[in-house]
């Protein structure tokens, strides 16, 4: 184990993409965790933003709590809220919360995005997340399928919206980690094992200087 990220308590947010075994759920906790991180993951799939401040039953497609590095376990599959994030930063007092959002707010299939609203759930967390320093992870890419009808455009367009969004969080977006068509899917969306860890490593080394600089910071004790 490294001791780069000895002393930071990082509390980790997001959709589906960290709600499965061999999602960024496995990833990001097991090498942060490795550079001496404490890390706490939720994950709530198909959770927006707002959703993490004003608790809304989602449709039970997954919901999972990792804690460190710890085994994962089968999701909970029933109809699940995800924990208000006040709650989490006063439970954990984390240094860092990192929010791995976009997909879910992304309208794909739909001829179009409601800014307004994305910009809605966003300053919701936001505000929310108050004065602990926040990561905001965007979404990478993915392959078109009618299941969900992500294109790249989209999620180009999402991308590049989130980052005039999500101050004063750092945003690092997920489509300049990776090359465009380098990322395979089992239905268009949630990536294979294999492009997980791909994604996964590259925001960990797009956040470590961060981290790093952040680890000293004083730990939240709410808003």
């Amino acid at each position: 184990m490294s001791a780069l990220l000895a002393g930071l308590t990082l509390l980790i947010i997001g959709d589906s993409h960290v709600t499965f075994k061999d999602s960024l759920l496995s990833v990001l906790p097991d090498e942060f965790s490795r550079q001496g991180a404490k890390v706490v993951t939720y994950g709530v799939c198909s959770s927006t933003a707002a959703d993490w401040v004003v608790p809304n039953p989602n449709n039970g497609c997954g919901a999972a709590e990792r804690i460190g590095d710890a085994p994962i376990g089968a999701p909970n599959m029933k109809p699940a809220s995800p924990p208000p994030i006040s709650d989490l930063v006063a439970k954990w007092h984390p240094n860092v919360v990192m929010v791995i959002l976009g997909d879910t707010m992304a309208a794909y299939g739909q001829a179009s995005v409601s800014k307004d609203w994305v910009d809605e759930q966003v300053k919701t967390l936001t505000y929310a997340i108050g004065k602990t320093a926040c990561i905001w992870v965007g979404p990478t890419w993915g392959q078109f399928s009618p299941r969900y009808g992500k294109t790249d455009q989209r999620a180009t367009e999402m991308a590049s919206f989130l980052k005039g969004e999500v101050a004063p969080c750092t945003y690092v977006d997920g489509t300049a980690l990776l090359k465009q068509g380098s990322v395979n899917t089992i239905d268009g969306i949630h990536a294979t094992p294999e492009s997980y860890k791909v994604w996964g490593n590259a925001i960990v080394q797009a956040t470590l200087p961060e981290l790093e600089k952040l680890k000293d910071a004083p730990p939240a004790t709410g808003q």
